[in-house]
């Protein structure tokens, strides 16, 4: 953030100067006392599970140049601990005045606004359309997946002049929610990767979810720039949103402006494809992403950057440089030959089925082991998508299947239904990873691809790391 006065701050927010010098200059903000830095200024937020208010004092004893708080200002007055010079502001509500202030923040530059949205590959496409464009333009993308209430105020307060573009994921558990993201930031390029299940216990229905995805589409001004998936089922209600805008479509099975073709795995770790563009223009790419779904994210990317002038050169340039994002179809060497692909960032019905395919496709001839949490925000339809895991598991021949959580157990029971041997299908609760962990080591032999996935809440990662332990504990160097 660029050096601002406590003066502007506190008119912009409507708060109050309870202690402190309304010229001291403030140049960063921090919600998170563990991370924050000497010369922050600290905004004591309070969500559902933790409170702000709880961590000022340690905030002030990192070096906190001042804090924002709604509640209990008066008492730090009296505080001793505190030094008579740190900033104290008395707001009504920290959230709302940590967003009052990006927002007039964010007034002061000029940006280009890419938005992104998606029930699956939302963080991916992000990246990779930040990885291609920042070799051209000055830019600014959020973080991991700041894509809320929160991660988006704090990404505009890192802005400056410098910056050219915004690149901005947008998340959502609710309808009204991206609405909300876009008065943060107006999109003028929106894209959306596709319309799936993710959230649908929250929303109820996927037609809900559309709603919720098409607000980023309602959000562009008459000026504005649609990217759409031509293969996903709602394009056609979705092109009927932005049917008075400029409309760019990508896609692998319908005509699109931008498409993939001659999809093929080149070894364990990439895949090659034909970027094919509506001019006749063609260039094979190498992409080092594992999974036909990851192909999608680069077909939305090089359209973001095929819509803002990128030479192809550079589009192929950029897919062909992308590592692959943590937890994300990482593939990594274990021991004896053992690979691990660890998607275990999130879940769906839809990411699942495209990582046991993945998972079918790398592992080829090698034994194949899915290891499999439960899919939640599913709602009253839960029982049914983690069946139809089950049955998935089954088609694709999995050789053994290690399932994780309550509706694991359904995923086990289903797959065993479409006839998988009992003797080959195990299950744990989410709190027996340890055991799980000292099972792998008697199940699983050399060259075997293994697949982590689960939402979440599941943490599957840990797997992983009891594993590494568990193992290190029985072969001693």
């Amino acid at each position: 953030m660029e050096n601002c006065k406590i003066r502007e701050l506190i008119k912009t927010v409507s708060g109050k100067l309870i202690q402190g010098d309304w010229d001291c200059s403030i140049n960063r903000i921090s919600i998170d006392s563990r991370t924050l830095i000497p010369g922050d200024l600290f905004f004591a937020i309070v969500g559902p599970n933790f409170d702000g208010h709880d961590f000022i004092m340690e905030a002030f004893n990192k070096g906190a140049v001042g804090a924002v708080a709604c509640k209990g200002a008066s008492n730090l007055l009296q505080n001793e601990q505190i030094d008579k010079d740190k900033i104290i502001i008395e707001v009504k509500d920290t959230l709302s005045a940590l967003q009052d202030w990006s927002k007039h923040y964010k007034d002061k530059f000029k940006t280009f606004n890419i938005c992104v949205t998606g029930s699956n590959g939302k963080t991916t496409a992000k990246e990779i359309i930040a990885h291609i464009l920042s070799r051209e333009f000055p830019l600014l993308k959020t973080y991991g997946n700041y894509n809320n209430e929160i991660g988006i105020p704090l990404t505009l307060l890192q802005l400056d002049k410098a910056h050219k573009l915004l690149v901005a994921e947008m998340g959502m558990r609710g309808l009204g929610e991206i609405r909300t993201l876009t008065d943060f930031i107006p999109p003028d390029l929106a894209v959306i990767t596709n319309i799936g299940e993710a959230h649908i216990g929250l929303l109820g229905s996927k037609d809900n979810i559309f709603k919720a995805k098409s607000e980023l589409l309602q959000s562009l001004d008459e000026d504005g720039i649609a990217i759409l998936n031509r293969d996903d089922l709602y394009f056609f209600k979705m092109q009927e949103i932005v049917q008075d805008k400029k409309v760019y479509t990508f896609g692998i099975e319908n005509k699109s402006d931008i498409m993939a073709g001659n999809i093929r795995m080149v070894s364990d770790k990439g895949m090659s494809f034909t970027l094919k563009v509506q001019s006749g223009k063609s260039r094979e790419i190498y992409f080092p992403l594992l999974g036909k779904y990851n192909i999608y994210n680069a077909l939305a990317a090089s359209t973001a950057a095929f819509t803002l002038g990128i030479e192809l050169d550079l589009i192929e340039r950029g897919l062909s440089s992308f590592k692959p994002l943590d937890l994300h179809m990482q593939l990594s060497n274990f021991y004896k030959g053992i690979k691990i692909l660890n998607d275990s960032y999130n879940a769906s019905p839809l990411s699942v089925k495209s990582a046991l395919e993945t998972l079918a496709e790398v592992g080829k001839t090698n034994r194949k082991i899915a290891i499999l949490g439960d899919m939640l925000e599913l709602g009253e339809k839960a029982d049914f998508y983690h069946r139809e895991i089950g049955k998935e598991a089954a088609k694709l021949s999995i050789d053994i299947l290690i399932t994780v959580g309550q509706r694991g157990k359904i995923i086990a029971q289903s797959s065993k239904e479409e006839g998988m041997a009992k003797e080959r299908v195990f299950s744990f609760e989410k709190n027996e990873k340890l055991n799980l962990a000292k099972k792998l080591l008697s199940l699983t032999k050399p060259g075997d691809f293994i697949l982590l996935k689960g939402s979440r809440e599941m943490k599957m990662e840990e797997i992983l790391e009891f594993w590494q332990k568990e193992y290190q504990k029985n072969n001693p160097a």
